[in-house]
This record gives structure tokens, C-alpha cells and sequence, in this order.
């Protein structure tokens, strides 16, 4: 069994609880305490630190091991010492039980403390009070000298009686005042706990205060900075022809739009010639108005934030004052303890040491009366009885005198510490009002905090919006290297498979031939079996491949902005001239007159062919147009692909230059190994100027690192959930994939079956424990996938209602969005 302590923080009062430790949780101690105060009404504290302590934290063997050291701290005062040293210095523990009503405004006040005994008298014994003398025997007769030591005897077995009343009520004091400063100490150890948690509250609260702050002004700076370029986007703004795009303060009314975009706009009954006609500024304009009335209106709530912290955290010299006090009412404790151990142990012992001479007394006077009865016939013995029996009267009388003095002295030292007590529990009873109207403040201030966080979260997103606007002709720079990489994608994309196929047919037309080599060689002397029977398909021709090339959609949606771009892009004069622009003007005058527009090379292997065609056709001088415009597609798209991603990484690139409209045909005249070897000459040398180009570029990636770090730190959260959304996965499902579950209908329960968007992916059904409700959807994170075979329709074998032996996966997702 474990015994506890638990100390009421009101009056200071010890309950003891014992139990199992299978049984030590915090519901079980509220159940034993509800004697004590009912469940409800209770607060407990376990610390430091001072918190509402966890099953895991009361059984752990640490908090068990310091809650008994605690005890041992608190059992100290019995000898004469204190135990209000910080018990985070000694690693002791405590549990507080605090009362919620007594914290209320209308609480009733403490009792008084009346300590038992009462100070005051004690109640002292009487001759009646004694009790009557044994009978004398029938053969002794009493004399008048019998009678009157008797006397004496009677009158000191009183003073014996009022002796031990004084030396009793001596322990009854000590023992009464030491229970009292003891429950002193408790009040004040369950002070600090109250303080100690409102400390916590507190700076909690001004570490939260100080996040938004920071937040807020990190907006705010932000806000400013975007509006400002938003107003210079949207106005005339500041006009660079040199530069239009990387400057920052030109107007989207100076960039004009590439004539395609133009004629493209017109086909559909539209005018649009600047990037400002693609805005739609009304509704962007008043979505800025809207954020900046957030905005104020933010700021203003700010303000009255930080006015409401200020009067509910209070200033140090306020906490500092509290702190002086409870320091004085615990010195106040101290000094009461010093004194009952003093002056209240060294009357008890006083008072026991003459109890002990008064019962020595009497009982001398006991022998000294038999003695004196017994030689009553003497006289002279007879006087000196009555003399030593008198000297014993006085000396009762003074030692009862001095007793009662000292107990005096002990009533009014019990009387100040019942008064102490009283005055602790006072303003206890003030301090935990104080304490906790303090927190409920914090509390509030803290859910403001909350609130005004979560609208600084939202001013965020909605302030996002505008620096669309503000970043539209980067993005329209993008946009432009995006078409004309994805134009150069489909064109090289067709070429590589006109080329596939005309050397499936050279390959073909090869093969006829040698097959008529033989049919008309060896082949003229094989028997009829051979070719009816071994070999049905040897005098066949080889089968005729015709793949048809799906109609690019795409391609005839892509406007042609790639000849007339160049003027839009940042020219390059001899002060701006890098080394990356040097190198690729020196390439491109060694690159053949056709192929202007080429910076890059293809693949190690790109031009040459298959050593089954270099064998089959040593002897066909058929000149390989498609092969060649093939090759120059596939370094076409290449070239393109690298001029985006420097410009990506803000290096400067020479002016492209497009030959589609040049058509580069070979001198027919010329053998293949002439054009050959021309052309390997020439990948060569476009190989070398690859390398360094890209050496380049890796140069320029490295220098750009830190900043282009620091432009994506801000949004990387953003594009983060702006790829998970626009990954769904459809084709395939694996664990940690994108799904997209609709409605399919309703299966056993009445519950809507949810079936997985897919294409040639069928039966993956959301497991029904994943959702709540019938929402229209459900878009999650696959965490966990099983299959399984249906099995009779009607069936928990079969929920889904599949043909029996129709395999089926059961998904289980963490939900990222439903509607």
C-alpha cells in the first residue's frame, strides 16, 4: 500500500489515504477526498512544478519517492525545526488540495482557530474532588493529633493533583501549538503552489503574447511592403525598357503581351494587349481594400491586447510587493516555531520536574504522619512532625504558584499562535481570490491571443492573393520559357517517332531483300516440307509496321510565342556581360548557320545508330533527313530546357534565335559518311560547349543558393500542400499516396460506399471506419492498404456487393479534406 499526504491549502489540514498502487489515479484520490470536499469542488496540485498531476506522473516511482520526502520535511517541526525551505532545492513534492468555492467572490470567511486546550485557566481539582481516605482499622483510635496530620496529608495529595492538571496541560499546549504551526507551514507551502501555477499561467501567456507580437509586426512589415508594390502594379508604376521584367516597380500596363496571346485573345471576343487586361482589377482592388480594413482592424485589436496585458500581468514592482509579504507571513511562521520550541518545551519540562518534587512530598509526608502516630506518646517527635509536614505545605504552595505562572506564559504563547493561524488563514483566503480572479484574466487574454492569431493566420492567406498580382511578370517570363519548352517538346516528340519509324522501314526493305537472297540462293533447293511443314512462314514477307501517332492536342493549343519573344527578354549590353553570355556567343559562331539556336547537345549517343543499321545499310546512300531533324528537335528541346533553368537562376543567356521556318537539307550529292561524319564532328563540339555551359550553371546555382533559399523559406508550406493536392493518384495506389474517394451508393449498415477515382485501377474502397457522416467526398493519405477476394453476395465476406472471387482493396487514409 501507498500512503499519501494531502494537504487542504484553506486550513492546512493533514488527510491521510492509503491505497494499492494499482488504485493510484487521480480519480481514485478525488473519490477518497470526498469527505474531505466534494469531487467537484476540488482542485488538486502536485509539484513543484505545480500542476494537475497525470495517472503516469503519480505512479512513477521519482514523484513517489519525493512525495515521501516531503513527509519527512514536514515532520520536522515536531523537533523543533521547520520545513519552509523552497522544495525545489531539496527535490520534495506535495500534493494541495484547493477548494473552487472558497476561491469565490462570496466565500465565507475562515473560522477562528481555537487551539484544546483553550488558553486561558485550567480547570483546577477541589478537596471534593479527591477521594476519601481509607478507613482506619478497628483497632486504631482517633485523636485529635490523627486528625490534623491527616489534614495536611489531604492538602498535599491536592497540590500532587493540581500538579499533574499543570505538567498535563504543559504537554496538551506544546503539543496543540506544534499541530498548529504545522498546519501554518502547510498553508504556506500551498500558497506557493498557487503562486508558483499563476507564475506558470503567466509566462505562458507573455511568451504567447510576445509570438503574436512578433507574428504581427512580420505582417505587418509584409503588408506594407506588398501593398505598396501592388499600387505599382496596377498604376503607371515605373517603366524600364531595358529590364522590363526583373525591375521591381514596373506597371503590368507597360508589358505587353506577345502578339499570339493577342490574336488568341481576339479569337474569343477579347482585348487583351498588356499583362494589366489578363487582371481582373475591380475584384482585385477590392480584395486589397478588404485586407486593409482587416488589417486596421487587426492592428486596433492589437493595441487593445497589449493595454489588457498590461493591467492583467501587472508590473514587477506589483509581484515583488506580494513576494515581500509572503516572505514576512513566513518569517512570522519561523519565528513562532523558534519560540514554542524555546520557551513552550522549557515549561513543559519545568512543569513536569515539579509535578515530580510535589508527588515526592507527599509521599514524605505519608511516612513522616505514620511515623508521628506511632510514637504519638512522645512529645517532642510529635512537634517535629508537624514542623517538616508544615515546611512541605509552604514549599506545595510556592512550586503550584510558579506553575501557574508558567502556564500563564504557555496560554498566551498558544493564544498568539491560534491568533497567527487565524490571520494565515485570512489572507490565504485573499491570496487564492487575487490568484485566481489573476488567472481567469490571463485566460481570457490568452483565448484573445488564440483568437487574434488564428485572424493574423487568415489576414496571411488573404494578403497572399495580391502578390499575384505583384509577381505577375515573373511569372508571365515563365510562362513564355514555358510554351516555348513544351512547343519544342512536341516538336521533338513527333520527330524522334518519324525517325523510329523510317528506320523500322530501311530495316524492312533490308530484310525483303535478303530474304530474296536466299529464297532465290540456298532456299531454291529445300524440299517442300521445309516449307510447308518446318517452317510455314519462310517464303512470307516480313510484316509491315504502320503505327499511327496519336493526334498532340496539346500542341495545337500552344500558342507560337517563341520567334517574337526575344524582345521581351532582358537585353544584354557590354557592361552586363557575363562570362555564361561570352561562352554561348562563341558557341553559337561555331554552330553551323541553320543551327543558331542551339546551345546544347544530346545524349552521348544521340547521333549515333544502331549497329544493326550501320551493318544493313553500309550500302544505302540514302540521305537520313528524318533521323537529322530528329536530332535537331531532341538538341532544340535540350536548348530550351537549359535557357529556362538559367533563367531560373538569374543568368543572363544571348538572344534565342528560332529555325524552324530554316530547313536544313543535305547535299544529296554527298555520301553518308561525309554527313556522318560532319555531323559527329559537329555534336562534339556542341558536347564541349555543354560541358562548360553546365559547369556554369552549376556556379551559378551555388552563388544564388542562399538567397534562393531565403525566397522559398516563406513559401514552402504553401507549395508543399499545393503538390499534395495536385498529386491524386488514379493509375496506381500505394501507402502514402494522394486518393480521391466518391459515393457509389450504400452498403450494409445504410453506410455510403466510398470507391477510389482511378483509371484501370478498380475496386479500392475507403475503409468506413476512416470518415464520419456521408460527406460529397473524401481526399486522403492511403496509410494502410489490404486485399481480400468477395465472397457470397450478403455477406461480411462481401460488403461491397463484387461477383464472388472478385479481388478488392480496403483502404485506410489519414483524411486531408472532405466535403
Amino acid at each position: 500500500m501507498i500512503r499519501l499526504r494531502v494537504l487542504t491549502a484553506s486550513t492546512g489540514a493533514c488527510t491521510h489515504i492509503s491505497l494499492h498502487p494499482n488504485e493510484l489515479t487521480y480519480s481514485t484520490i478525488q473519490s477518497r477526498l470526498a469527505a474531505v470536499l466534494p469531487v467537484n469542488d476540488q482542485i488538486i496540485l502536485l509539484g513543484p512544478p505545480y500542476k494537475v498531476p497525470k495517472d503516469s506522473i503519480l505512479r512513477n516511482n521519482e514523484t513517489i519517492s519525493a512525495l515521501r520526502l516531503g513527509d519527512e520535511e514536514d515532520e520536522l517541526i515536531q523537533s523543533g525545526r521547520h520545513s519552509l525551505e523552497p522544495a525545489e532545492r531539496t527535490g520534495s513534492k506535495r500534493i494541495f488540495l484547493f477548494s473552487k468555492r472558497a476561491l469565490a467572490n462570496n466565500a465565507p470567511e475562515p473560522p477562528n482557530c481555537i487551539l484544546d486546550p483553550a488558553p486561558g485557566p485550567l480547570p483546577m481539582p477541589t478537596q471534593s474532588d479527591m477521594p476519601p481516605p481509607p478507613p482506619s482499622p478497628s483497632d486504631v483510635v482517633e485523636t485529635p493529633l490523627r486528625n490534623a496530620l491527616e489534614l495536611y496529608v489531604r492538602q498535599l495529595m491536592l497540590d500532587v493533583a493540581k500538579g499533574r492538571v499543570y505538567a498535563d496541560g504543559a504537554d496538551l499546549r506544546l503539543a496543540a501549538c506544534r499541530k498548529c504551526l504545522s498546519e501554518m507551514v502547510a498553508i504556506a507551502h500551498a500558497l506557493r503552489a498557487a503562486v508558483s501555477n499563476l507564475s506558470d499561467h503567466r509566462a505562458g501567456a507573455v511568451r504567447q503574447r510576445t509570438q503574436f507580437n512578433s507574428d504581427f509586426l512580420d505582417a505587418a512589415s509584409f503588408y506594407m511592403n506588398l501593398l505598396q508594390k501592388f499600387e505599382l502594379r496596377i498604376g503607371d508604376g515605373y517603366v524600364d525598357d531595358t529590364n522590363a521584367f526583373r525591375g521591381g516597380n514596373e506597371s503590368l500596363r507597360s508589358v505587353p503581351l506577345h502578339p499570339s496571346l493577342v490574336a488568341a485573345a481576339r479569337s474569343s471576343g477579347r482585348i487583351m494587349e498588356t499583362l494589366l487586361d489578363s487582371v481582373p482589377l475591380d475584384r482585385e482592388k477590392a480584395w486589397a481594400n478588404k485586407c486593409q480594413i482587416a488589417h486596421e482592424r487587426l492592428s486596433a485589436s492589437a493595441e487593445d491586447l497589449e493595454a489588457a496585458f498590461g493591467l492583467a500581468v501587472g508590473t514587477s514592482s506589483g509581484w515583488s510587493e506580494e513576494a515581500q509579504e509572503d516572505l514576512a507571513a513566513e518569517d512570522t511562521i519561523k519565528m513562532l516555531i523558534s519560540e514554542v520550541e524555546d520557551v513552550g518545551n522549557r515549561i513543559r519540562i519545568l512543569q513536569s520536574e515539579k509535578n515530580d518534587l510535589l508527588a515526592s512530598n507527599q509521599t514524605e509526608a505519608t511516612r513522616i504522619v505514620s511515623t508521628a502516630v506511632k510514637n504519638e506518646s512522645k512529645e517532642g517527635r510529635t512537634e517535629s512532625a508537624f514542623s517538616s509536614l508544615e515546611e512541605m505545605a509552604k514549599s506545595s504552595s510556592s512550586m503550584l504558584m510558579t506553575m501557574e505562572s508558567d502556564d500563564n506564559i504557555l496560554s498566551q504563547l498558544s493564544q498568539r499562535v491560534a491568533d497567527a493561524k487565524t490571520a494565515a488563514m485570512k489572507r490565504m483566503k485573499s491570496r487564492l481570490r487575487h490568484i485566481s480572479v489573476a488567472q481567469s484574466e490571463i485566460a481570457q487574454l490568452t483565448s484573445s491571443v488564440s483568437v487574434l492569431q488564428h485572424a493574423l493566420t487568415q489576414l496571411k492567406t488573404d494578403i497572399g492573393h495580391l502578390e499575384h498580382v505583384v509577381e505577375l511578370p515573373s511569372s508571365y517570363q515563365a510562362f513564355l520559357a514555358e510554351i516555348q519548352r513544351r512547343r519544342a517538346y512536341c516538336n521533338a516528340f513527333k520527330s524522334i517517332f518519324d525517325a523510329a519509324v523510317e528506320r523500322l522501314n530501311l530495316m524492312r526493305a533490308d530484310e525483303i531483300k535478303l530474304r530474296e537472297a536466299f529464297l532465290r540462293g540456298p532456299g531454291k533447293h529445300l524440299m517442300p516440307a521445309f516449307y510447308e511443314i518446318f517452317v510455314p512462314t519462310l517464303a512470307t514477307s516480313p510484316a509491315v509496321f504502320a503505327p499511327q501517332l496519336p493526334d498532340i492536342l496539346e500542341f495545337r493549343s500552344l500558342p507560337n510565342v517563341g520567334p517574337q519573344s526575344t524582345q521581351y527578354n532582358s537585353s544584354s549590353t557590354e557592361s552586363d556581360s557575363t562570362l555564361m553570355t561570352s561562352q554561348v556567343k562563341e558557341m553559337e559562331t561555331n554552330v553551323d548557320a541553320k543551327d543558331q539556336s542551339v546551345l546544347v547537345s544530346a545524349d552521348e549517343n544521340s547521333g549515333n545508330y544502331d549497329v544493326m543499321m550501320q551493318t544493313m545499310s553500309q550500302g544505302d546512300v540514302v540521305p537520313r533527313r528524318k533521323d537529322d531533324k530528329a536530332e535537331r528537335a531532341t538538341l532544340k528541346y535540350e536548348n530550351v530546357v537549359l535557357r529556362q533553368k538559367l533563367q531560373q537562376a538569374s543568368v543572363k543567356v544571348s538572344p534565342y534565335i528560332d529555325s524552324d521556318t530554316a530547313t536544313i537539307c543535305p547535299d544529296e550529292n554527298d555520301s553518308m559518311d561525309q554527313r556522318y561524319k560532319e555531323q559527329e564532328s559537329k555534336i562534339s563540339s556542341l558536347e564541349a560547349e555543354l560541358e562548360r555551359t553546365r559547369k556554369d550553371l552549376e556556379a551559378a546555382r551555388v552563388s544564388s543558393a542562399q538567397e534562393e533559399e531565403a525566397n522559398l523559406q516563406p513559401t514552402r508550406d504553401k507549395e508543399t500542400t499545393q503538390q499534395v493536392s495536385d498529386k491524386i493518384s488514379h493509375t496506381s495506389f500505394e501507402v502514402g499516396d494522394i486518393g480521391l474517394f466518391m459515393p457509389t451508393g450504400r452498403g450494409r449498415g445504410g453506410k455510403r460506399i466510398y470507391l477510389a477515382f482511378h483509371s484501370s485501377c478498380p475496386h479500392r474502397y475507403l475503409s468506413p471506419d476512416c470518415i464520419d457522416g456521408s460527406p460529397d467526398f473524401v481526399l486522403g493519405r492511403i496509410v494502410y492498404q489490404e486485399e481480400f477476394v468477395a465472397g457470397a453476395l450478403n455477406t461480411t465476406r462481401n460488403p461491397f456487393g463484387l461477383h464472388v472471387g472478385t479481388k478488392f482493396w480496403v483502404l485506410t487514409v489519414e483524411v486531408v479534406k472532405k466535403g
